[in-house]
């Protein structure tokens, strides 16, 4: 039996999975990727500097080629264009592709677009990320996407039922509840939340839950 391919022909065949496990970006956050994506390109795949001759992009895909069998990169040439690209192509590993680029970019240039690669990363949606694992039935599938065993045990068992309000939770503008800290109580806050991430990008419920989640598996 054949089946029909169906083939995208504009954006608006690109439909995005409502059950994506991402948090969705503010409109700030949205247009600073958008900006970054303008200068830089796609970081997504492997990307290398000709002018360093080092990877911006890729690095962990790179350190798991090294298993593989036969490995080979082919590229095709081209002028550059606004975004520095001056050659498209592929890694082919064991038969299998993924996106390759080059560049001609200032070390100035690759520093900024390094911490692009590894900062365009949207925060887990938690409760969407124990959905989608209890909808894979198979430990193998599981393990591959990347969760320890830990990990996985405990977003397959979460409770993500609304807790009763406690003394020390008022209401927010979504209905959800928040927690009220007093000043000496915010001030631990920051100061742990600077140990745990000095980049302070952690954010306030982030630092809780992986001091949760240290205080669990040392019990």
């Amino acid at each position: 039996m054949k089946i029909a391919a169906t083939t995208a022909t504009s954006l608006a065949d690109l439909v995005p999975n409502p059950k994506n496990p991402r948090k969705a970006w503010s409109a700030e956050q949205l247009e600073a990727f958008r900006q970054s994506l303008a200068k830089f390109g796609d970081l997504g795949g492997i990307v290398r500097n000709l002018t360093t001759n080092q990877l911006i992009g890729g690095h962990k895909r790179i350190e798991a080629f090294h298993q593989a069998t036969d490995v080979k990169v082919v590229t095709t040439p081209q002028p550059p264009d606004a975004q520095g690209t001056v050659a498209h192509g592929y890694v082919l590993v064991d038969g299998h592709r993924f996106a390759y680029r080059e560049v001609q970019w200032s070390l100035e240039d690759e520093t900024a677009a390094n911490l692009a690669a590894n900062r365009w990363a949207a925060e887990w949606e938690w409760q969407l990320v124990a959905e989608a694992l209890q909808t894979i039935n198979s430990d193998e599938l599981r393990a591959l996407t990347g969760f320890a065993d830990h990990e996985l045990a405990n977003l397959l068992a979460a409770d993500w039922t609304t807790p009763a309000k406690g003394e020390l939770m008022g209401d927010t503008a979504e209905g959800d509840h928040a927690v009220h800290l007093s000043a000496t109580q915010y001030a631990l806050l920051v100061d742990t939340k600077a140990k745990l991430d000095p980049t302070g990008v952690i954010s306030d419920a982030g630092a809780v839950e992986v001091l949760c989640r240290r205080i669990l598996q040392t019990t």
